[in-house]
């Protein structure tokens, strides 16, 4: 949904609300607080009394949207542009586009991304690449005394490494991750991969302990992009493509306290760049429905 669109269909905050009530309750409005249907709407027809806990509530209370002092329409306007930017979108951007100070755009910025938190514990099966790169650290994170230079991006005193995997046809899945180790790299691929999965990466060394476990398949990228096989790696270095692009281009560098949330915001953004219906998804999300 773009910003002409959410200006038409929710040119107000009740028009907005109902929208969100819609979403969350359907036909029944349930008490946030005591979970009772036994209530009224009050007189501005925004919030609702419960007449068994007495208690006044909105359709926002218990949500990421709880508390807000923004209207209902910039907050769907922030979704929107944070949606649409195929390399995401920084926070002084955010903050001109909706006339916010950059303390309040940094803020709704992040509560949308937590929306984008997937918690799904399920271990996939199927085929998958997967591959890791490296993503320079915020000035205030590095050490200025470091001189490990090592090439590669490999000193996690510059750099943060950033593994991901992607189902062949499916999804990509992406985690911030401490090294790129033998022993961390297990450690994903148990958490997420069922044993007996192929799993196609290349000529790494801290992948090669993986075949006792899953059907590994490499490819030898000093040779050649493909196998004549058809084993690769492309899509995972495409995400990446964009993920870097997006940081250097519009966030410029990003803290290893906020990164886990910027590739969650691109992992998301990826999976869903051909659902239409994406718009009513985040707002599911952040409903907690």
């Amino acid at each position: 949904m773009n910003i002409i669109t959410i200006f038409k269909k929710y040119p107000t905050q009740e028009s907005c609300v109902k929208y969100l009530e819609s979403i969350r309750w359907k036909d029944k409005v349930i008490c946030a607080y005591c979970g009772s249907i036994n209530n009224y709407p009050a007189k501005d027809r925004l919030r609702h009394h419960c007449n068994d806990c007495r208690k006044s509530f909105s359709v926002t209370v218990g949500t990421i949207f709880h508390n807000t002092k923004m209207p209902l329409q910039k907050w769907f306007l922030a979704i929107s542009l944070i949606l649409n930017a195929k390399k995401g979108i920084s926070t002084r951007q955010l903050a001109r586009d909706l006339d916010l100070p950059v303390k309040t755009a940094w803020s709704v910025g992040m509560r949308i991304r937590k929306a984008f938190k997937s918690e799904e514990k399920e271990l996939l099966k199927g085929i998958f690449e997967m591959d890791e790169t490296y993503v320079k650290n915020a000035p205030q994170d590095r050490d200025e005394d470091d001189n490990d230079k090592r090439g590669g991006g490999h000193s996690n005193k510059i750099h943060t490494s950033v593994v991901a995997f992607k189902e062949k046809g499916g999804d990509i899945k992406a985690f911030v991750t401490k090294d790129t180790t033998a022993l961390t790299l297990g450690e994903i691929i148990f958490e997420n991969i069922e044993a007996g999965s192929e799993i196609h990466t290349d000529e790494y060394n801290s992948y090669k302990h993986i075949r006792k476990f899953w059907n590994h398949k490499t490819v030898n990228h000093s040779i050649e992009y493909v196998t004549y096989d058809g084993i690769h790696t492309n899509s995972v270095e495409g995400f990446w493509s964009l993920l870097k692009r997006g940081i250097k281009g519009n966030f410029h560098w990003l803290s290893k306290k906020h990164l886990g949330s910027y590739v969650k915001e691109f992992e998301f953004r990826y999976n869903n760049r051909e659902n239409d219906l994406v718009f009513g998804d985040v707002l599911n999300r952040m409903l907690g429905v």
